[in-house]
């Protein structure tokens, strides 16, 4: 019975939820998602150009390398101004409207904490705390750091930033 309820609360959370329900998208990420760009992305400055490119080549590769390259390019070229991983990041999003949305979990993949267990503290399954104790009592109960998170990449603006591009367009037009 209790796994019947708490199916139900997420079930019924499903339904009633909307864009506005201060859930997922918020802000400006939201604003964009209902009223999207209509012209292509434009990258004027070619150092963001080069920063975007090594990100995308480095996608499965570490931070580490990624500032490597950096450093390497800037110690060839002085003058050039290649951004930072956390800027072209900023930059990609500004530019795509993609964004992830960061949730806690449980820190043995029990359950997220959302919807019906957002306001939990401890796992339902395992019993796991959810916030780094030694990080809670240093701040004196203030800064709860969660254990474990999981991020998640809405595709409304995946699919809003493909579409923006004529050649991306014509191929999710394929049939």
């Amino acid at each position: 019975l209790p796994n019947l309820q708490r199916d139900m609360s997420f079930i019924c959370s499903l339904r009633s939820a909307t864009l506005d329900d201060g859930v997922g998208l918020k802000g400006e990420d939201l604003q964009r998602l209902q009223n999207p760009p209509r012209f292509p992305c434009q990258i004027d400055n070619p150092c963001e150009e080069l920063a975007i490119s090594l990100f995308l080549a480095l996608q499965h590769s570490s931070e580490v390398a990624y500032d490597n390259i950096r450093n390497t390019v800037q110690k060839r070229y002085p003058d050039s101004e290649v951004p930072s991983l956390y800027r072209v990041k900023k930059l990609i999003h500004e530019l795509t409207g993609i964004s992830s949305i960061v949730d806690h979990r449980c820190i043995n993949s029990c359950v997220a904490f959302v919807g019906p267990y957002a306001g939990l503290e401890t796992c339902p399954t395992c019993g796991e705390l959810r916030y780094d104790q030694k990080k809670l009592a240093r701040s004196h109960g203030r800064k709860k750091v969660p254990r474990a998170v999981f991020q998640t990449i809405p595709i409304g603006p995946q699919l809003q930033a493909l579409w923006r591009e004529r050649g991306s367009a014509q191929h999710m037009s394929y049939r």
